[in-house]
């Protein structure tokens, strides 16, 4: 009897072994630093989701002048998080062979604020407005050019105290960072100073998971693991907030990131709301036809449509 004990433990052994050596290595890189905007993929990697699907995941994060593209590019990461907006001017005014495969975000986060009110686009005329390091020129020059807009971009790497300290007229924030940030300083924002770009007809969706397509071609089982993983990982966040705090804040510590659980705690909370769509109530984790053709006519120059032209199943994976 203990013989069969022994040899069914060294069995067991074994088979784990021999998982473990097969796993499939996958470098995920996020688009920014450690914070709650990725909780989902954290709560995967912690509670051994990827593990399960016999994958061995990395997160690896960028540097702020960094961008998650950047990573992909030099093929240090297999999978990245980008905004749908880079991932698809990269693809048709880049060349580069990205597809989506996860889709987490599903409504627009941007916002601007003022220190005067905003009366619609037109109150953006001949204005200096700070815009993050990691958003393309490319992307900036679409948006102006879509709303016929004449601005001056003054480029910033994080934080708020560029339109603190008064030296820009307007600022780009987002509605789970830099906007409870500004609150957090106590300042006090009335609503006629603040636009979303999501009221008027941007309301492109923003975070997902991209691969090349050489990649899902070589890998196409991992890749549906990473993903069936994933989608677990942020479903076990919604449910579980305080304990994926918990994790996040391990995270943020790890990486030594200067934040708090308080802020960590409104920026799940708005994430978690922005995964939502609108029109079901649901979090699909897909991106739809609707969000792609929304972005492609917002972005791409009517040349670039034409010349480049980009299908929904050619990007959408």
């Amino acid at each position: 009897m203990k013989q069969i004990h022994l040899a069914s433990g060294l069995l067991s052994l074994l088979t784990f072994f021999v998982i473990e050596v097969n796993a499939q290595s996958i470098t995920i890189t996020p688009k920014w630093t450690a914070q709650a905007q990725f909780a989902g993929y954290y709560v995967a990697e912690k509670m051994g989701f990827y593990k399960e699907e016999g994958l061995e995941v990395h997160i690896r994060h960028p540097f702020i002048s960094e961008s998650s593209f950047s990573f992909l590019d030099k093929g240090l990461a297999q999978a990245v998080v980008m905004n749908l907006s880079y991932a698809l001017t990269e693809r048709a005014m880049g060349g580069a062979r990205v597809v989506n495969i996860m889709q987490t975000s599903q409504e627009n986060n941007l916002m601007l604020v003022s220190r005067s009110p905003l009366k619609g686009i037109s109150s953006l005329q001949h204005k200096k407005i700070a815009v993050w390091n990691h958003l393309s020129q490319k992307l900036l020059d679409q948006i102006a050019r879509f709303y016929n807009l004449q601005v001056e971009w003054v480029r910033f790497n994080s934080g708020v105290n560029i339109f603190l300290s008064g030296a820009v007229d307007i600022c780009l924030v987002g509605s789970f960072n830099e906007y409870p940030q500004l609150i957090e300083c106590g300042m006090k924002i009335d609503s006629t100073c603040t636009l979303r770009f999501a009221d008027y007809g941007y309301n492109l969706p923003e975070d997902g998971l991209y691969i090349t397509e050489e990649f899902l071609y070589q890998h196409p089982e991992a890749v549906r693991k990473l993903v069936r993983a994933s989608i677990r990982g942020w479903i076990w966040a919604n449910e579980h907030r305080e304990e994926t705090l918990d994790i996040v804040m391990e995270q943020v510590h790890r990486c030594n990131v200067g934040t708090n659980r308080y802020h960590q705690r409104k920026m799940l909370e708005e994430v978690l709301r922005l995964q939502v769509d609108r029109r079901t109530g649901k979090r699909t984790y897909h991106l739809s036809r609707e969000g792609f053709n929304c972005a492609v006519n917002h972005l791409l120059p009517e040349n670039v449509q034409k010349s480049n032209h980009i299908s929904y199943e050619d990007f959408v994976k």
